[in-house]
């Protein structure tokens, strides 16, 4: 009986993580994939989010450029408090508040990386209700099988370091790992990037041109 009690819960935490929401923003059909994998006690991560991502958002995905999604890649060995904040960000978005959840952890990095308190962080922005929910589903082990989906994602992708950023044009890739290389990734080069990615694109031939995309946000 306990025996089968285990694999349900396995079962129900696996199916959890491939049906959990998206973690992304913007529209499916953009030109550009852009997907990164970070960690929110890593100090490049939150200048990579601050930096360059949150204008990216605004100049690229909004205009649905760019379709952005967020992996999470807590590296524990470095960061004893990055998995429980990965959790606490998937929780959130179970709730519709991921974009949120990320602000502030980037935000208060230096604060909870110290004191260790996560929880009380991401429920800084959260109402009464939705902390209570957020609380449970952040132990919940569907939100910590979603957190090992896409650490297990990003080491078939060969992602060993933070933040990793691989960028996907039609059937060409192009990868910027590490806070080694974060000057590549600053706003300039990376908005260059796309910029340069989008204008060397043929146009379509025949047809009526497609109208505007209308972004949506998975956060």
């Amino acid at each position: 009986m306990r025996k089968a009690i285990l694999v349900l819960t396995f079962l129900a935490a696996a199916f959890g993580a491939q049906t959990a929401p998206i973690r992304a923003r913007g529209v499916p059909n953009a030109p550009i994939l852009l997907e990164v994998y970070s960690d929110y006690q890593c100090p490049a991560c939150k200048a990579l989010y601050e930096k360059t991502l949150v204008p990216l958002m605004f100049d690229y995905v909004d205009r649905g450029k760019v379709y952005l999604i967020h992996h999470e890649f807590p590296i524990t060995q470095l960061h004893p408090h990055a998995m429980e904040a990965a959790c606490y960000a998937c929780a959130a978005n179970r709730v519709g508040k991921y974009e949120q959840a990320c602000e502030i952890l980037f935000r208060q990095q230096s604060v909870w990386a110290a004191n260790g308190k996560v929880d009380e962080t991401v429920c800084s922005i959260l109402s009464p209700a939705d902390a209570k929910k957020v609380r449970a589903l952040a132990k919940d082990p569907a939100i910590l099988a979603e957190v090992q989906q896409d650490m297990q994602a990003g080491h078939s992708n060969k992602v060993d370091t933070t933040p990793t950023i691989i960028l996907t044009h039609r059937l060409k890739q192009y990868r910027i790992p590490g806070a080694s290389s974060y000057d590549l990734a600053s706003g300039p080069e990376l908005n260059a990037l796309c910029r340069g990615i989008l204008d060397s694109a043929p146009p379509k031939r025949g047809g009526r041109p497609r109208p505007r995309a209308t972004p949506q946000s998975r956060y």
